[in-house]
């Protein structure tokens, strides 16, 4: 064999090894991963993480930086700038909101998008604001969106969603993008008058999901008031909380101390669930999972895990 075939045959080898190698250490890595979720209970969500909302440390995680598409708890966004308006300006929770636009009241009408039916023509702050976070209202959130950018039609909400991502900005969540007050895709909004171009869904990842939820609680911790309520009555209308974590709900598990906060669904973002708890003599706890079949219970575990390994 020549010098040449020698050192052909040597690189040969050398680079069959290197990707053997690099196989080898991908499937170790994913096992690790897979492993590393499946410890926490967490294995069907797409995405999730676990906060410590006193410090900002994240305390455990799984693909938790990628943004996704996050549905209703969009919602956390709007309405934390409402409580920013109603704290900062003559505002108050009894203003009044227009709710007359056409889009909206077709919207809250829908068998699919619907959940609050605007039958007048005003509503106060205080009663769209308990509509969309316990009954997740799809128009509440729209129309006090439009509400905070001083009008209430789609030019409003064109205006109110640049201030969704200038806050992000403000916020330094750096790959956030908002298109939707309530989360629905643009794809559904269209038929609304509610289509305002570019993406067809707001793109957050879970990291920075429980950091909008942080600064929600943290700036406005009265939010937990509604937020753990099972049901509330709303101007005739009876408010359903979809969060089973909730005392009396299917998943209750009193020692997690649950008190929020919002629940999530589109068929692209699939089931999403920011969860928080506070148990006695530890920081506050927040959870996000992202496209995840069994958010409740991948969320209970994902709570369990953390405070049985005194993480939090």
């Amino acid at each position: 064999m020549t010098k040449l075939s020698k050192r052909f045959t040597k690189i040969i080898i050398m680079t069959v090894a290197a990707f053997l190698g690099a196989v080898g250490l991908m499937t170790i890595q994913s096992s690790m991963t897979t492993a590393h979720a499946a410890s926490a209970g967490v294995t069907y969500a797409k995405a999730a993480v676990a906060l410590d909302a006193k410090t900002d440390k994240v305390v455990w995680s799984k693909n938790a930086n990628t943004p996704r598409a996050i549905a209703s708890i969009s919602k956390l966004m709007t309405l934390y700038l409402v409580e920013q308006k109603v704290s900062n300006t003559s505002a108050t929770w009894n203003s009044k909101v227009k709710t007359s636009y056409a889009g909206l009241k077709r919207m809250g009408a829908s068998s699919v998008y619907g959940g609050f039916k605007f039958t007048k023509k005003t509503y106060t702050v205080k009663q769209l604001y308990q509509a969309a976070l316990i009954e997740s209202s799809n128009n509440a959130a729209i129309a006090l969106g439009q509400w905070v950018a001083g009008g209430s039609t789609p030019s409003a909400n064109k205006r109110f969603i640049k201030s969704m991502n200038t806050q992000a900005k403000k916020w330094h969540l750096g790959r956030a993008k908002f298109v939707s007050a309530n989360g629905m895709e643009q794809s559904a909004l269209r038929s609304y008058g509610y289509y305002i171009g570019g993406a067809n869904a707001n793109m957050v990842s879970a990291k920075d999901v429980a950091l909008i939820a942080k600064h929600l609680i943290t700036d406005y911790p009265a939010v937990l008031t509604d937020a753990s309520r099972p049901t509330l009555r709303v101007s005739g209308q009876e408010c359903y909380n979809y969060n089973y974590l909730l005392p009396g709900r299917r998943y209750y598990d009193a020692s997690l101390h649950v008190d929020g906060l919002k629940t999530g669904y589109t068929g692209l973002a699939g089931y999403c669930f920011v969860g928080t708890g506070q148990k006695p003599g530890h920081d506050r706890l927040i959870t996000v999972v992202l496209h995840d079949e069994n958010e409740f219970t991948e969320t209970r575990s994902l709570m369990r895990y953390v405070y049985a390994k005194n993480l939090i």
